[in-house]
C-alpha cells in the first residue's frame, strides 16, 4: 500500500494546480488511451482486411503510426470537449445545469392553455 500512495502523491504531482488545465489533461489521457483501444480494436477485428495489409506491406510503421495519429487527435477532442460541455455553470463552465433543461413532460405543464375556437372565422 505503501508504494500505491507514493504513486498517487507523484501523480498529483505532476497534475496542474489549475482545475481546468487538470480536467483537459486527465481526459486527454483518457482519450489516448480509448484511441489505443480502439486502434487495438481495429487491427484484431481486421476491418477492411486492414490488419493483412498492414502487415504485407514493406513499411508497417507509417499506416499504423498515421492510423494511431487520426483515432488519438479524432477521439481525444471528443473526450475532452465533452468533458468541458458537461461542466455546470457553478464550475465555471458555460452550459447550463441539468435542472435547467427542460424535458419533455415538464415543459408540457408550462404551456398556456389554448382556448378553443370551434366554428369561429378570424377576420384578416
Amino acid at each position: 500500500m505503501l508504494w500505491l500512495n507514493r504513486s498517487s502523491r507523484s501523480i498529483r504531482n505532476m497534475l496542474p494546480k489549475n482545475p481546468l488545465f487538470r480536467l483537459l489533461v486527465i481526459n486527454g489521457v483518457l482519450g489516448v488511451a480509448i484511441s489505443g483501444g480502439f486502434l487495438a480494436g481495429v487491427f484484431w477485428a481486421n476491418i477492411g482486411n486492414l490488419r493483412v495489409l498492414v502487415t504485407r506491406s514493406e513499411d508497417p510503421i507509417l499506416p499504423i503510426v498515421m492510423l494511431a495519429a487520426g483515432f488519438i487527435i479524432t477521439l481525444t477532442s471528443v473526450v475532452m470537449g465533452s468533458a468541458i460541455m458537461m461542466l455546470s455553470s457553478k464550475d465555471g463552465g458555460g452550459g447550463k445545469r441539468q435542472q435547467d433543461w427542460p424535458s419533455a413532460l415538464g415543459a408540457a405543464h408550462q404551456l398556456a392553455p389554448v382556448p378553443a375556437r370551434a366554428g369561429k372565422k378570424h377576420a384578416t
